[in-house]
């Protein structure tokens, strides 16, 4: 019979270091992705407060080549939500329903600022407290504790923050919300962040990414600069645009295609919303069933928009960087089938207005003329009666022959003068003073042939 031997420690560490746990966490987000994922917990905060409108909310960043700045006024966090949840690696699985939020994993805040810099500050001021949390990245990276593992001591890497309480005086904040501060930048971040395109780069991206959040009437700016509302939705006003709406499980789905006429190739297309945040813009991949047929020029009318809701965010069809759609997921594949049936009806009357006999872009053009504006949040919430027919614009072609014979006359002239020919000839705009001016022109011209 063989002995028994008693081991002492039969253990080995599978536990990863933080500097590699680091390393990969960041490896696959931009910089302008890092710090939208900061903007979408402002987001959060503001739809926990005001779900349905944004006004006198505000975020404000400050980006230069020193150090980063979010700062917003949107109700903070709890020391509760910090202590559990807020700065955990990964949503622990008793985590509450997120609130139709985008965040999903657990990772965005930390994985922002350890993109961004060696040294954050974030201080929280809500309903109940006032704390802040400090770190220096080095420092706890090396910060370690001693634990007993069958009998023995080891030392392992201690992965918790600490906080502190602060009062009114030590505070960054004037109203409940949120500071984020991160020096000591990497020497490659403070050198993007110098550059005047990365700037604009950022604008543009915060503009499309959370126009939704615009619209609802919160106040962004970037270095004092405030940010612009990018979320109009143009609509024919002679058709009925393709509605669908059910909720599978816990998600809820809206599909709305029809025309949008606005002369650029580049707006066509699927847009597509995960709680608010949009995903895709203007997407023309087969992702969004442009494989048969794949868009065309033709096609340039077509405009699609798509909203994922759901409180359970782990449940939308989102990527892990919140920048692209799964297209495995089973939630997409059915939101996919009706995007399908859309296109098929709407794709066929595109396909006809090319065969008419006159030019077809003058026709677009008159459709175009007739286009009302909607933005994106009225179009999730107005009420609809499911049509999965798209109903054709009611406009006679006939009428294109007599837009053909008429060419437009523009011409520019001094402010003052205009006002002041407007008032004599009591015209209310400009487009009728113009008519207006050729129409006394050509009463002029027969006086003089009499």
């Amino acid at each position: 019979m063989g002995k028994i031997i008693k081991r002492m420690n039969n253990i080995i560490q599978g536990n990863p270091t933080k500097s590699f746990f680091i390393a990969m966490l960041t490896r696959d987000i931009s910089i302008k992705d890092a710090i939208i994922d900061l903007l979408d917990n402002s987001i959060d905060g503001a739809s926990n407060i005001k779900p349905n409108d944004y006004s006198g909310l505000n975020i404000d960043i400050t980006v230069n080549k020193n150090e980063f700045i979010v700062k917003d006024n949107c109700g903070g966090f709890s020391l509760e939500t910090a202590q559990k949840y807020a700065f955990r690696f990964g949503r622990p699985d008793d985590a509450p329903k997120t609130n139709s939020t985008v965040g999903r994993f657990g990772v965005g805040m930390k994985r922002a600022l350890f993109k961004i810099g060696q040294y954050f500050e974030i201080e929280s001021k809500s309903v109940n407290d006032h704390f802040q949390v400090v770190v220096d990245v080095e420092n706890w990276k090396n910060k370690s504790k001693i634990i007993e593992e069958n009998g023995q001591k080891i030392s392992i890497d201690d992965w918790n923050f600490n906080f502190e309480h602060i009062t009114p005086d030590t505070s960054n904040l004037e109203e409940n919300g949120t500071y984020i501060s991160v020096k000591n930048l990497y020497p490659d971040v403070s050198s993007i962040f110098e550059d005047d395109s990365f700037l604009n780069d950022l604008a543009e991206d915060i503009e499309k990414l959370l126009n939704f959040s615009l619209e609802k009437g919160i106040t962004i700016t970037l270095n004092g600069k405030q940010l612009q509302r990018k979320g109009i939705v143009l609509f024919n006003e002679q058709s009925s645009p393709y509605f669908f709406e059910e909720t599978y499980g816990d998600v809820k789905i809206r599909v709305v295609a029809g025309l949008s006429y606005v002369g650029e190739p580049e707006t066509s297309g699927w847009y597509i919303y995960c709680n608010d945040r949009l995903v895709l813009e203007a997407d023309k991949s087969e992702l969004t069933g442009w494989d048969k047929p794949k868009w065309h020029i033709d096609f340039v009318m077509f405009k699609g928009i798509v909203f994922f809701d759901s409180l359970d965010t782990i449940k939308l069809p989102l990527t892990t960087t919140k920048k692209g759609i799964d297209a495995t997921s089973d939630i997409y594949k059915k939101a996919l089938f009706f995007m399908k049936e859309a296109m098929t009806s709407i794709i066929s009357f595109l396909r006809d207005v090319t065969k008419i006999d006159s030019n077809p872009n003058d026709y677009r053009k008159l459709l175009g003329e007739q286009e009302s504006k909607i933005s994106v949040v009225e179009l999730k919430a107005t009420d609809i009666i499911v049509s999965r027919k798209f109903k054709i614009p009611e406009i006679n072609i006939e009428v294109i022959s007599v837009k053909n014979d008429l060419v437009r006359i523009a011409f520019d002239a001094k402010k003052n003068k205009v006002i002041s020919a407007k008032k004599h000839s009591k015209t209310r705009s400009y487009k009728e003073l113009g008519e207006y001016v050729f129409d006394y022109y050509l009463k002029m011209e027969e006086l003089e042939n009499e």
